[in-house]
């Protein structure tokens, strides 16, 4: 070989390891292989005309994803779950139901959080902390639904209560967290050990009299890791 060709060959290989290196850098984009599902706000809508609850947490209010006691134990979290605060529902209220949902990534479904449901209707906060049990003590009545991904290797039928963020979820890249709350003209009769996400949106059908949202984005290049 030639110095000259030996030349041309290293320059070749030094631009394939700059490129190489700059894919490495770059997380890859992810491509769906079906249709995403939209959230469980729109596919279980309030009736026309509803004034929309206003929706709080404490917990997460400015983007507050530093406390690494609402991370899952995954990034070295507690998995607490947040408080979450709403606005009274309408009159006809008898009960109140919670969904926390991610979104991003290869995901045919977001990922369901957390699921609450049977909400007493004179409740308007969850308090900080309310533990991973079927039946909770406070608010009185209220019943932990289970955690539900399309993407999660976990419990075949899901946890029970809360599951926290994944600041590595999707690659790092900042994704939405929805707080979603219904209120609700029934209580809904539903196996706990069966209320999924599927499950507890077809029970909701026709009964909600409005909704709101509260959504908090959360994404490794955006944040610090839990402190």
């Amino acid at each position: 070989m030639t110095r000259a060709s030996r030349l041309s060959a290293v320059v070749v290989a030094l631009s394939l390891a700059a490129m190489t290196d700059g894919a490495l850098a770059q997380a890859p984009e992810v491509t769906r292989t079906a249709p995403f599902t939209p959230r469980a706000i729109f596919l279980a809508p309030p009736k026309p005309g509803a004034a929309p609850i206003m929706v709080s947490s404490p917990d997460f209010a400015n983007q507050n994803y530093r406390d690494k006691r609402f991370f899952q134990t995954l990034v070295g979290g507690l998995n607490m779950a947040p408080g979450v605060s709403w606005s009274a529902g309408p009159a006809g209220t008898q009960s109140y139901a919670l969904f926390v949902e991610g979104e991003g990534g290869g995901r045919i479904d977001p990922t369901v959080h957390w699921i609450v449901y049977n909400i007493p209707p004179t409740a308007t906060h969850l308090p900080t902390g309310i533990p991973k049990e079927v039946n909770i003590k406070d608010p009185p009545g209220a019943i932990n639904g289970r955690e539900d991904s399309s993407v999660f290797q976990g419990e075949v039928d899901g946890e029970v209560g809360y599951r926290g963020p994944n600041f590595t979820a999707d690659g790092g890249r900042p994704h939405p967290y929805s707080f979603e709350v219904f209120a609700l003209d029934t209580k809904l009769d539903l196996d706990p050990a069966k209320a999924k996400r599927k499950a507890v949106i077809e029970a909701m059908q026709g009964h909600v009299l409005a909704s709101g949202v509260t959504v908090a984005h959360f994404g490794f290049d955006n944040f610090k890791p839990p402190q």
